[in-house]
């Protein structure tokens, strides 16, 4: 009934149906529709073929006798071939039907080829120390104070730190641009907050001073209508506030923290420390495994494949601008691309991702990793978006169950390889 050729990633499957199968098929179809026929003198249902056939056209079951034929032919195809998996939908090339003789047709997909996964276990990783100098503690500690700071009006020069009430207008060759005006604006000496070296050429002077600031906007600017332009700001100094930070001691952090005394809280601010640069370093040595096997693993890819996760990427920007009432092609012109540019710059991530998919997955299916309905249970309690349904989905529960086995993949690679933390 059919032959078939696998190149690279391309199965194209030769369909013969002679006639007496044909019709067989055609008889088939008859019996399977014909309720949805009415013809007068019939009972419902109980109208002949050939009836059918001279009221609505001879080929009235063409159209649904070819389908049942390809879909059959998939479906022995891929009973045959279990270990090919289609990754497009197919393309059917049809031939003439011939009275007496039957049709041909041609069914063409792509598959994933079949690969080989490289070494992923006995290799060394390094994992980057989780040790907490008292340089970070203190760092930490110095945000706290920051956040309770308070400030001073001061009648001296200005320095680095502090913070100024200030006016301003800005103006090209002359002309003042839109938002380059404002009133009251608190401003931080060395916060980095405008362009250029705006901050320093307000260094030094006092309340009730009128600067000229010189600035030149960053070739790369965002508004391409400023973008390495040079800027005036014509500034006033209506005030410089002194920041003056809190004393660190027990009823500072009393009165604002959970903790009674500075070394608790200190220890705390160690152990948070610890943890977030502990997940970093997991979630680093994690991806650093998946790199190597992601570059040492040879695998041909559909290009259908390939677009298609490039389309998925684009659709949910899509979404995401539609939410932001901008459409697609001014956020790509925001961010100085085009949509084939665009298309083109995500296929080197896009090849990353399906990569990843298939090599955990093949880990997963040759290590027997598998997930409990407490483990799928849990993580379910664990996910923002699943924990409060009230009805989950069969999906929903694949979902969660992915997110298991992804994790239970992770530890794997993490055990059976050798992770070497730094100094």
């Amino acid at each position: 009934m059919f032959d078939f050729e696998v190149k690279d990633t391309k199965v194209t499957i030769n369909v013969k149906i002679d006639d007496k199968d044909w019709q067989d098929g055609v008889e088939k179809i008859y019996k399977d529709t014909r309720g949805k026929f009415n013809v007068v003198g019939f009972r419902n249902g109980h109208a002949p073929r050939k009836v059918i056939e001279q009221k609505y056209g001879d080929d009235i079951f063409y159209e649904d006798t070819l389908n049942y034929f390809i879909r059959k032919t998939l479906s022995d195809f891929l009973s045959e071939n279990g270990r090919l998996e289609p990754v497009s939908y197919p393309n059917v090339k049809l031939g003439e039907y011939i009275v007496g003789d039957g049709i041909t047709f041609t069914i063409e997909f792509d598959v994933m080829p079949e690969f080989e996964l490289p070494k992923y276990t006995g290799l060394e990783f390094k994992e980057a120390s989780t040790k907490v100098s008292e340089k970070e503690i203190e760092h930490e500690i110095h945000h706290l104070l920051e956040d309770n700071a308070k400030f001073k009006s001061v009648n001296r020069e200005s320095k680095m730190g502090d913070t100024l009430i200030i006016d301003f207008v800005g103006s090209i060759d002359g002309v003042e641009f839109e938002g380059g005006r404002a009133q009251d604006f608190d401003l931080e000496l060395g916060s980095q907050s405008f362009i250029d070296n705006f901050e320093e050429q307000l260094v030094g002077k006092k309340k009730g001073d009128n600067v000229d600031v010189n600035v030149k906007f960053p070739d790369d600017y965002p508004a391409d209508e400023y973008a390495g332009k040079k800027a005036l700001f014509k500034v006033t100094i209506k005030d410089i506030r002194e920041k003056i930070l809190p004393k660190l001691d027990d009823k500072f952090i009393s009165d604002t923290t959970e903790f009674e005394t500075v070394e608790e809280y200190k220890k705390h601010v160690k152990e948070h420390i610890h943890s977030m640069k502990a997940e970093r370093a997991d979630t680093d040595v994690k991806h650093d495994i998946l790199k190597h096997l992601i570059k040492e693993v040879k695998m041909s890819i559909p290009q259908t494949l390939i677009e298609n996760e490039v389309e998925n990427n684009i659709s949910q920007i899509r979404e995401a601008c539609e939410i932001y009432q901008v459409t697609l092609d001014e956020y790509l012109s925001r961010m100085g691309t085009t949509l084939a540019e665009y298309r083109k710059s995500w296929e080197p991530r896009a090849i990353d991702g399906i990569k990843t998919r298939y090599i955990i997955r093949q880990i997963i299916e040759e290590n027997n990793i598998t997930a409990t309905e407490k483990e799928i249970e849990d993580k379910i309690k664990e996910m923002p978006e699943l924990k409060h349904k009230k009805d989950l989905t069969r999906d929903d529960r694949i979902y969660a169950e992915n997110n298991v086995l992804l994790a239970k993949a992770y530890e794997f690679l993490k055990k059976n390889n050798k992770i070497i933390q730094e100094d």
